[in-house]
């Protein structure tokens, strides 16, 4: 009978595990400007494998920069840790809107900051983005190319 009790108290206990602990929030990106400093969730977040993946529309932070003013991104240990590359759009002083580009890439380890900024002193910052390369490869016309897990991103307007 005793070990009955102790075997029906086992199974009892082993029907009782917790289920699983959720995976952490995404991490935030700091963009600075003289006048402060927003912290952006991600627009785009994927897990490691790109296989599941969501899209928050709200996401996206507004800052207030004048012409020739750079935007100073910092990222977190778990996208330092990672790939990741900082994309600009502006327009010129001239009112010549330019095509988005990168403008610095990281590899792992390698640096948690970047100060961007549009290349002529009177260019106007429109958008910076961090962006957080995943596990996936897909082959570019260069080669092989990491896909995006991640996007956070800042809208500049003009102070």
């Amino acid at each position: 009978m005793r070990t009955l009790v102790l075997a029906a108290v086992v199974v009892g206990l082993a029907g009782c595990s917790s289920p699983p602990a959720p995976p952490p929030p995404p991490p935030r990106v700091d963009f600075t400007v003289a006048a402060g400093k927003v912290s952006a969730k991600p627009y785009l977040y994927c897990d490691v494998e790109i296989s599941d993946c969501k899209r928050d529309t709200t996401a996206q932070v507004t800052l207030k920069a004048a012409p020739g003013t750079p935007v100073r991104v910092r990222v977190p240990e778990q996208v330092a840790d990672t790939p990741w590359s900082v994309v600009i759009q502006y327009r010129t002083a001239a009112g010549v809107q330019k095509q988005p580009e990168t403008v610095a890439t990281f590899g792992p380890g390698k640096q948690d900051s970047f100060e961007a900024k549009a290349p002529g002193a009177g260019d106007q910052l429109q958008t910076v983005e961090v962006k957080q390369a995943g596990g996936k490869l897909i082959q570019g016309d260069a080669g092989p190319e990491a896909v995006t897990r991640g996007v956070w991103s800042a809208q500049v307007e003009p102070a």
